[in-house]
């Protein structure tokens, strides 16, 4: 794993006692996406929040991105890995390394995102342990993405709140959640120090569905702070419609119940049943090949680790 450093200055990773004490680390991870990876670090460098550090992980990219983000911002520690060790493992090792320097803060950032400049102050300044803002997607963005999640008991599920809904005042209340999507995460490291980070069985999708579970499980609160902003262009790396991409949710969806006896048996079969009834239906049947490789996947990992 190699580690650089571009131009110490005011947002360089290594920091001293005095410094930490209200500090936010910015992970970010990058896998061939150099031109939106910027633009997020950009738009983070412009917040106002006056004790950051951004920490960029590329993700074994194989083209010229940690060139390009290197030239283009030369305010960032960046972590270069060998190779692609999916979403879990790229936040992980950015986990990994913001640790080590004891910020008490760390916000998890899509590289596919751009924030508004309150939004670092907003998140930090909450009585939640874990906080996440107000998504909007890019484009529109007066349209929500994820306004906080919740778990919905028929079918047994988690939501996104406001997916695909216009913004309005019904989405400008704070509120407690009971998941939060790891698209722009702030983590106080009290939460880390007791639960870790991402389960790396997880690799891409869902992974923040079972970090918020287990932090709840432990203690946690998690919350949802409005007025803090982030707009999200939406699965950039592997695109809504990728064969993989279903496979991963058909896997992970298995993975999140079943794994550690967590849901009954007869849970996961109602929620592979709904979703295969509700893509069907919504003209998607094409994606359910990939989706049922996923899930027999997701049932032997969980065999295996019995």
């Amino acid at each position: 794993m190699l580690i650089a450093n571009f131009k110490y200055g005011p947002h360089n990773l290594a920091m001293n006692d005095h410094e930490t004490s209200d500090q936010v680390v910015v992970v970010i991870v990058n896998w061939e996406r150099p031109e939106d990876t910027i633009q997020c670090i950009h738009s983070v460098l412009e917040s106002k929040y006056p004790n950051f550090k951004i920490l960029v992980v590329d993700n074994g990219s194989r083209d010229d991105s940690i060139e390009k983000i290197s030239q283009a911002c030369d305010q960032i520690t960046l972590i270069a890995l060998p190779d692609n060790i999916g979403f879990t493992g790229g936040y992980n090792a950015g986990i990994e390394k913001a640790l080590e320097n004891g910020a008490p803060f760390i916000f998890l950032l899509n590289n596919d995102t751009v924030i508004d400049e309150n939004t670092l102050s907003l998140l930090a300044n909450t009585k939640w342990d874990i906080s996440v803002p107000k998504i909007t997607f890019y484009e529109p963005p007066n349209i929500i993405w994820a306004a906080g999640a919740r778990w919905r008991s028929i079918p047994p599920t988690i939501k996104m709140n406001g997916y695909k809904k216009p913004d309005g005042p019904a989405y400008d209340q704070a509120y407690q959640l009971d998941y939060a999507t790891g698209c722009a995460l702030m983590i106080k490291i009290e939460v880390l120090d007791r639960i870790s980070g991402f389960d790396p069985l997880y690799v891409n999708y869902m992974e923040d569905y079972d970090f918020s579970f287990r932090a709840r499980e432990a203690g946690f609160s998690i919350g949802y702070v409005p007025e803090a902003r982030v707009k999200h262009k939406v699965s950039q790396s592997l695109g809504e419609s990728s064969p993989q991409r279903w496979k991963f949710l058909g896997r992970n969806t298995v993975l999140f119940y079943r794994n550690h006896d967590r849901f009954p048996i007869y849970i996961i079969w109602l929620v592979l049943g709904w979703i295969s009834i509700r893509e069907f239906m919504q003209g998607n049947s094409r994606y359910l090949s990939a989706f049922w490789s996923g899930a027999r996947e997701g049932f032997d990992i969980c065999k295996g680790e019995a």
